[in-house]
């Protein structure tokens, strides 16, 4: 039977030690303010479960040993003296002003005031309730060694355990040095102990769950825009689309045109092939991915200047020579022609 990597930051099932690489963090966690993170790397996120997906950065074998907790320094607690003591052995400490009488001692009591619930506490039950309604279906296939995707849960599938999860509805808080949940009202100080809070909501494990709702909505054809500038030997294209995803989006190059699928936004797609101006050599062209855009940078097949992008345009775009980054001068200061003309 597999066993499941102890260190923290791998959790990866495995039957021997030294059969895979084990990427694990040997610091301890830092939380500060809305940052969490490992004192053994630089990289800090927002949310919880960002954080228990940050990649490991120190390399070792697997292994089952719980490492030993880092001591808690014991803090001295300074006693002060009694100020004066009373005819009964009373210890006064500090200025305390004089009794009055027995019904001035007694505190009214405080007006207690209707709650009423806020939009946002009304969201955050509601969204409650959508984390416990959500199952895997029956039909699904679930490989053996997966892992509970509930707050809480540490279970991995054994190809029955289905059933019987505790787990944490709520999402985790980190306030000064107390931890918890914020559907129930254990805190502690470790975050070893933080992990083994038991759950305090019972239901099935959640080893798949549902697609994500941004998969499921429909792509949208659009038109993005488009703009180029030439030096003596390539066609540098910019494709104003933002955020592009790359495992979606294609580039293809052909000697005379350009294939071109990008999904960005997530569910925006602009597609479009179109014959070139000029020959291009397609195993020295390339194409980068950028936050607000892609640039496709075309090898010329031959030194020509180019009177568009397209086959077929004159005069359109930005026509450049000599350029680096975005200065340069504008215009050719030698001009090319071609060998019919």
């Amino acid at each position: 039977m597999s066993k499941v990597c102890t260190r923290k930051g791998c959790g990866k099932c495995f039957d021997k030690p030294d059969e895979s690489e084990c990427w694990y963090h040997p610091g301890p966690p830092v939380f500060h303010d809305a940052l969490k993170g490992w004192s053994c790397c630089e990289k800090r996120v927002l949310s919880f479960d960002e954080f228990l997906t940050l990649p490991g950065c120190t390399k070792g074998v697997h292994t089952t040993e719980v490492a030993a907790p880092a001591p808690v320094p014991v803090k001295e607690i300074k006693v002060d003296e009694p100020t004066s003591i009373d005819e009964q052995g009373v210890e006064i400490y500090g200025n305390v002003p004089a009794r009055g009488s027995a019904s001035e001692s007694v505190a009214k009591p405080e007006p207690q005031l209707a709650i009423t619930p806020t939009k946002d506490a009304l969201n955050d039950a509601a969204k409650k309730l959508d984390i416990v309604s959500l199952e895997d279906p029956d039909d699904v296939e679930i490989p053996i060694g997966t892992k509970c995707k509930r707050n809480g849960c540490n279970v991995t599938f054994d190809g029955t355990n289905r059933d019987s999860c505790r787990f944490h509805p709520g999402t985790a808080i980190f306030h000064d040095a107390s931890k918890g949940w914020s559907c129930c009202k254990r805190r502690v100080l470790e975050f070893d102990e933080f992990l083994k809070i038991p759950g305090c909501m019972t239901g099935k494990h959640l080893y798949v769950g549902t697609k994500d709702e941004s998969q499921t909505q429909k792509e949208e054809v659009v038109e993005c825009r488009t703009d180029f500038y030439q030096t003596p030997t390539t066609v540098i294209v910019s494709i104003f689309a933002k955020k592009c995803d790359e495992s979606k989006s294609s580039i293809e190059f052909f000697e005379d045109s350009l294939a071109l699928d990008l999904l960005h936004l997530g569910t925006k797609r602009f597609k479009t092939e179109f014959q070139l101006y000029g020959p291009i050599v397609p195993e020295n062209s390339k194409y980068k991915f950028m936050g607000t855009k892609v640039e496709i940078t075309l090898a010329k097949a031959n030194g020509l200047s180019w009177g568009g992008l397209r086959a077929g345009e004159s005069g359109a775009g930005m026509i450049r020579f000599g350029v680096t980054g975005r200065t340069g001068t504008i215009g050719a200061k030698e001009i090319v022609y071609r060998n019919q003309s």
